[in-house]
């Protein structure tokens, strides 16, 4: 017996090792060859149309009031696409962990499609705000998806190279927007605003059909294991937080309609504003009890829509806090800029194309920051204060422009510097969530950080505007009757109406208003240094250059802030 061969039983089979402890954290999903290129096309053209969108409606709006006669609606042409758009970026995010990646991307572009030719077709203000309302739910999931599947389709170390192109694309639609707009509306129908979206819009719905794989991100996993079922990564419909999702989605559009219209349509003290703040308050307090509830109940089946974890999360709460602070000069300089050339005298489309220094440095800024952030071992940190330093003096020559009889070529230096720092905190702030929470919940990521920038674009708005509409309706008083202080309150093209003595002296009250509306930046902008102490740690948070590379500092699963 003893000369009988023995078998050693096979030893089994050893993991391959593991590069860094991040491999851990992402699907198995990536995307590569013909599908990464047509995805990341996809994504940047609904980018780039839903960018285009926020400022091409802005100078077409004497045109649109002209032809559907509703003047005293005009305000909720912006504002009915804002809350939407707003308000929804993390719901959509949430919601895709149930239905996909994939379905929610194609039902947010067919959307963003369908109620833009309603907007082009509208033949009432009615129509109009309903359809702009709906446009605005599209295109919040067009973003907060969009944002998602790129997380998701590349490695982390190509994470700056694609949000490099992503958001110069974002950037680009801005920079455009009022050149399209105000050309289509000196030379053709304010109606091809909305309706050059269709095509372009259908087209990145075929593209998202052909190119998204079913089941993405965890496709492959699907493919594996022999079957096809839904992967235990994404979450089953029944355990969506329906009722934290009605209170933020309700909490959230009071209060960008409190922000947008208070000052305007109704009086800061009146009742409807604070009954909007008071409402909008409770149910906030509201949501995040229910948040808190749903986090520490250790048996259930209802998923958070914002995990409590996120709370306790120093550095990603920073991120968010640096994207909304960072909201509030980009959405004021866009309307500064072309509104001091109208008021010497200049076109809308004039106006609107010496705006291009700010929105050309804000692309470039972007790309260039996730270049640096690729290729070198330079933390977030330091790039993020060179972006909070740049806006801050930027928003300070802004504010010293104070000239009643030109305006100084001096302007687009300060365009330059402003865009260039607010391209550097775009560019990183869209990076950084996967550096700084958990992998799986990279959907509500991404949709919360555009979420808080345009919640702080509102808010900034909204304070900017009190500031000038108080100075200006004081300084009116004494200089014009109230009937042409309304009317030049409602279009600076009224100023040129006025006698000679009375324009120069109204044309000062502006200019001196705009410089006040600046230096409200000053405080937004200097609030942000608030953000990054909160992302201040040791080590400091990097981006892998190689898929070799540790990424230091990383939040991992298990821990917070």
């Amino acid at each position: 017996m003893s000369d009988l061969p023995t078998f050693d039983p096979p030893e089994p089979p050893k993991e391959p090792p593991k590069t860094s402890e991040f491999e851990d954290r992402v699907p198995d999903g990536l995307l590569s060859g013909w599908r990464l290129r047509s995805v990341t096309l996809s994504i940047s053209l609904t980018l780039f149309l839903v960018n285009i969108e926020v400022s091409i409606v802005a100078t077409s709006l004497v045109a649109i009031v002209d032809d559907l006669e509703g003047f005293n609606r005009v305000g909720w042409v912006v504002t009915s696409y804002l809350v939407t758009y707003t308000s929804l970026m993390i719901i959509w995010a949430k919601f895709s962990n149930a239905l996909g990646r994939k379905t929610s991307m194609f039902c947010a572009v067919f959307l963003f499609a369908a109620f833009s030719g309603g907007c082009g077709g509208a033949q009432s203000m009615n129509q109009l705000i309903i359809s702009r309302a709906f446009q605005g739910v599209g295109a919040a999931g067009c973003i907060s998806v969009g944002f998602t599947i790129a997380y998701e389709m590349v490695a982390i170390h190509d994470y700056p190279k694609y949000a490099a192109i992503m958001t110069s694309l974002s950037a680009l639609g801005s920079l455009v927007g009022p050149l399209i707009g105000g050309a289509l509306s000196e030379n053709a129908s304010w109606r091809w605003i909305f309706l050059i979206n269709v095509p372009a819009a259908l087209l990145v719905c075929l593209l998202v059909l052909l190119s998204i794989p079913n089941g993405f991100p965890y496709h492959k996993q699907d493919n594996v294991s022999g079957n096809h079922q839904r992967s235990s990564q994404l979450t089953s419909p029944k355990s969506l937080d329906v009722l934290g999702a009605f209170l933020l989605l309700t909490a959230s559009m009071l209060l960008v309609t409190a922000l947008l219209e208070a000052g305007v349509t109704f009086e800061w003290r009146s009742a409807p504003t604070i009954v909007l703040f008071i409402i909008s308050g409770l149910l906030w307090i509201a949501f995040v009890l229910q948040e808190f509830r749903l986090s520490k109940v250790k048996h259930t089946a209802t998923e958070p829509i914002f995990p409590w974890d996120f709370i306790t999360n120093k550095a990603w709460m920073g991120t968010l806090l640096l994207s909304m602070l960072s909201g509030a000069p980009y959405i004021v300089t866009m309307i500064d800029i072309p509104q001091r050339f109208e008021t010497m005298g200049v076109g809308a489309f004039g106006a609107g194309a010496r705006l291009i220094p700010f929105n050309l440095l804000i692309a470039l800024g972007a790309v260039a920051v996730n270049i640096v952030a690729g290729k070198s071992k330079i933390p977030p940190i330091v790039l993020l204060t060179f972006g909070v330093i740049c806006q801050l003096v930027g928003v300070c020559l802004l504010s010293t422009l104070d000239s009643s009889t030109s305006i100084p070529n001096a302007i687009y230096g300060y365009q330059v510097l402003t865009g260039l720092g607010i391209g550097v905190m775009f560019g990183l702030c869209v990076v950084l969530p996967p550096a700084v929470t958990k992998t799986k919940d990279l959907a509500l990521c991404g949709g919360a950080v555009v979420q808080f920038r345009i919640l702080g674009a509102a808010l900034g708005l909204a304070v900017a505007s009190t500031v000038w509409n108080n100075y200006v309706s004081s300084q009116f008083e004494q200089l014009l009757s109230s009937y042409q202080s309304s009317l030049v309150m409602k279009t600076t093209s009224a100023v040129f109406l006025l006698p000679e003595p009375q324009k120069q002296r109204v044309i000062e009250v502006l200019v001196h208003s705009y410089s006040l509306r600046m230096k409200v930046l000053i405080g937004f902008t200097a609030a942000q240094v608030i953000g990054l102490g909160m992302l201040w740690k040791r080590p400091q948070i990097t981006f892998p250059r190689n898929e070799t590379e540790l990424v230091e500092g990383m939040d991992m699963p298990g821990k917070s802030g």
